[in-house]
Formats: C-alpha cells, structure tokens, sequence
C-alpha cells in the first residue's frame, strides 16, 4: 500500500488497562481485546472502503519513487513478494524498474481489484498467513504500521524464512510513539503503531536483518521511516528485552 495520510486521533486501542512498555520501544497501552482484533477492525475497513482508498490515494511520489528505485537495484530483475498491494501503484511501478512482484493483500477487495485488472493477485494476512518462497525481497509500504509490536516481529521472521540468502526486505512504517486509531481518508476506523528508529534497528537485529539504509522520510502530514535491509546471521534464540 502507497503511504497513507490524514489526521490521527491518538487514543488507546481497545479497554484501557495499566500502561506497559514494549522490548521495542515506545511505551504501548494494553489492550483487553484479542491481540488481532484491531487487525481485523482495519482489515475490515480496508475491504468494504477499498474503492475509496482508491479515490483518495495516488501513484508514488518523488520520495517513494526513489525508495523503489533502490528496492529494485539490489533485486534486480528478480522475484519481489509484496505485502499489502492495495490499489497496487507501487507494484506496478517496481515492474517498471525491472522486478517481477506477486502481489498479495489481506482485504478480499482489493485482490478482487487487482485481478480484474489482469494482475494474479493472492489472499494473504500477514499476521498468519505462510509467505512461501523463497524470494529475492520481501515489500511491504505503509503496511506493517497496522500491526501490533508483537505481531511486527513475528512477520519479520516470517519474511526472513522467505527470503533466499542475500535476500532483500523493505518496509516503511509511520515514525512517532505509541498507538492511535483514525477514520481519516475512509471513514471507517484504522489502527496504527508508531515507531522509532532504534527500536526498529533491534527488532530487525534480533530477527536476522542487517540494515543497509534508514530513511527519515517527511510526509504531508506526519513523519516516516524508510527502511531497506538484507539478511544476516539468523539469532538461534530470538533475545528478550528488559521489560
């Protein structure tokens, strides 16, 4: 998915329960509700409001294009999985520079979207869903940001396993603290996880990525981060963190 703009209301997600803070980073309010529910909210959003996502969202522009065009000078004219496709702008475009992309989204709409459009498109959540592979990359723009912490870490090893050696991984994700949910841009509720850099960094080190380059990207309305790694030495146990 193309990044995504609009005014946030920060606020907890789900019953408000004691704060908490965690392994990577930014303090987080502890949700009472089941840790996919907010998942399912956005997902749900996403698929009934995917031709207004459509309307209100553009091809990339000059930042991502750039960001893209690095993508596609480590991969070459090799195989790219993308996460979260959407209207598929930036699928297309990486084509354009060389990659073949298999496109995959969790919202049936927007596989629906993209197969009438000619592109072979696959039903993928990836909070759950086996990636398969391997594949020279792994893409997912303005994705990972709608995910919890915990879930966040767990697609990284995911996207690790699904990666041959030298594999590729970019991701981009909204830079702030904490969580917030919005009905900006689709009317309908989304939720978001902010993050900053040094907890990104950890979180790509303890899942076997080397970070080759992270970006500090400004958006129209709030700040992103724009990372690319490749794969490194896999961590035979996952460390945990002070709490």
């Amino acid at each position: 998915m193309t990044p995504l703009t609009g005014r946030l209301r920060r606020q907890p997600i789900g019953e408000r329960t004691p704060r908490g803070r965690s392994p990577y980073g930014s303090p987080v309010t502890i949700s009472s509700s089941p840790s996919g529910a907010s998942g399912d909210v956005t997902l749900d959003s996403y698929d009934a409001a995917a031709h207004v996502y459509l309307e209100q969202s553009m091809p990339p522009g000059p930042a991502v294009m750039a960001y893209l065009d690095a993508v596609a000078g480590l991969v070459g004219d090799g195989t790219v999985l993308e996460l979260g496709s959407g209207p598929g702008w930036d699928a297309s475009y990486l084509e354009s520079r060389g990659p073949r992309v298999l496109r995959t989204d969790g919202a049936p709409a927007f596989v629906q979207m993209l197969q009438a459009a000619g592109h072979q498109t696959r039903l993928l959540d990836v909070r759950m869903d086996d990636f398969g592979g391997p594949y020279d990359a792994v893409l997912a723009d303005a994705v990972l940001l709608h995910v919890t912490r915990e879930q966040f870490v767990d697609v990284l090893q995911r996207a690790r396993q699904a990666v041959a050696s030298g594999g590729v991984l970019a991701i981009t994700l909204k830079e702030g603290d904490g969580e917030a949910c919005t009905e900006a841009k689709l009317g309908r509720p989304r939720h978001f996880t902010y993050w900053r850099e040094p907890a990104v960094r950890a979180a790509l080190m303890d899942t076997g990525w080397q970070v080759l380059s992270l970006e500090h990207v400004a958006g129209r309305v709030e700040p992103w981060l724009f990372v690319i790694a490749r794969t490194g030495q896999v961590p035979s146990k996952i460390p945990r963190r002070p709490v």
